[in-house]
């Protein structure tokens, strides 16, 4: 049987729990459409927050993230924190593994039994995470391919969304040359026609259609492009795609991020130099040259910020949620850090998110300073002079 006065035995159940994420989401009374490697995000298991709760079903089993808290683990925690145990010693773990052996009649089996499943669990979990690695491999190369084959943004409706909905002109200063050729950012691309995947709250696909897209690149520490981020537009570019909610009652976002942009920006503006990452890490160590880094949740905000101040260097975040990961990534070039913050003071989720990964990005012992929009929401409504005024928040 398992013993859970053991190391070994809590290994044990750790194992079979990865091995079998359907009974645990049974466990935990969650509901969700299976979607093998994708981001489900629901609503708390607890009832503390709505669409802020995201679930992992990967190779290696089931992980989970509460972004209003920050509170996360695999799935001996999920169990913990669905029963209310996860604020206990070692988050709940003694209380959930009791649970779990309870519940799947782990009790009674032999030794023998355990020691053929450990056997087959180490073959099967190593095969799992050599086909999670080629599969997400395969992802990241379509994404790359969908970029490549993307027509440049000038002269297409996300021009004209950006223009006329979004007050980004990229045929005007600072977006020209110096021989007055167009700069434009090339991290931003269009696809006439692009798939659009309609969901319901648990995940399950209901529908597709296609739509104009605006896709921008999302790359890694490297600069390699590893997702695409997507944002569907109306055929004549003069707003977002109209999307029919779900029978549910769920909305369809307007924007989504494929395969998995954990860590990646979108790398909107180069600074007042135009140098590359590569260029302007060998400036500074041949001769000390710094730079500032602004960075914004999302595209519109990101370009509004090299309309404010061309002279930095400007990436999205794609999401609040991704801002700790950001924080690991800033090259040995930049001293210090201009982070946008979006007046989310009436949602805590965000506010945490951002405290968060403020407090993450301070770690990294470079000045960090936040900036919030002195009208409207975000920087794109100061930028187009829209909503209340409001007061900046600096530190």
């Amino acid at each position: 049987m398992i013993d859970l006065r053991t190391r070994r035995g809590f290994d044990d159940i750790k194992r079979i729990l990865d091995d079998r994420p359907d009974d645990v989401l049974s466990m935990c009374k969650i509901k969700i459409a299976k979607k093998t490697g994708a981001t489900i995000v629901i609503d708390d298991p607890r009832g503390q927050g709505r669409g802020n709760f995201a679930i992992w079903l990967k190779s290696d089993g089931l992980s989970w993230k509460n972004y209003t808290t920050d509170e996360k683990g695999r799935s001996l925690e999920l169990i913990a924190y669905c029963n209310g145990w996860y604020h206990l010693d070692r988050r709940g773990a003694k209380e959930a593994a009791r649970f779990a052996v309870d519940q799947l009649g782990l009790d009674r089996v032999s030794a023998e039994d355990l020691a053929r499943d450990r056997a087959q669990a180490a073959a099967k979990q190593a095969a799992q995470r050599t086909q999670a690695a080629q599969d997400l491999e395969r992802k990241r190369k379509a994404a790359f391919m969908t970029f490549t084959g993307a027509q440049p943004v000038m002269g297409t409706p996300a021009e004209v969304y950006l223009r006329e909905i979004r007050g980004l002109d990229l045929r005007e200063a600072p977006f020209i040359g110096p021989r007055g050729g167009n700069i434009a950012p090339k991290c931003l691309r269009f696809l006439p026609r692009h798939k659009y995947i309609r969901r319901a709250k648990d995940g399950a696909k209901l529908s597709e259609s296609y739509h104009p897209c605006l896709i921008a690149c999302c790359v890694d520490k490297d600069m390699r492009i590893v997702a695409i981020h997507q944002t569907f537009l109306r055929d004549d570019g003069m707003g977002k795609a109209d999307l029919e909610p779900a029978p549910d009652g769920t909305e369809q976002p307007g924007r989504k991020v494929w395969p998995d942009s954990a860590g990646a920006v979108i790398p909107l503006w180069n600074g007042g130099e135009h140098l590359t990452v590569r260029q302007a890490r060998e400036n500074f160590e041949q001769n000390g040259v710094v730079e500032t880094l602004v960075l914004t949740e999302g595209i519109e905000d990101g370009l509004s910020a090299v309309y404010a101040a061309s002279q930095y260097r400007v990436w999205a975040m794609i999401s609040l949620s991704n801002m700790s990961n950001v924080a690991q990534r800033i090259p040995s070039f930049i001293d210090s850090i201009i982070v946008h913050r979006q007046n989310d003071w009436d949602k805590p989720q965000a506010v945490a998110q951002f405290d968060r990964g403020f407090r993450d990005l301070q770690r990294g012992g470079r000045i960090v300073v936040e900036l919030a929009a002195i009208r409207g929401k975000d920087l794109n409504d100061t930028h187009r002079g829209v909503g209340d005024y409001r007061t900046a928040v600096h530190r």
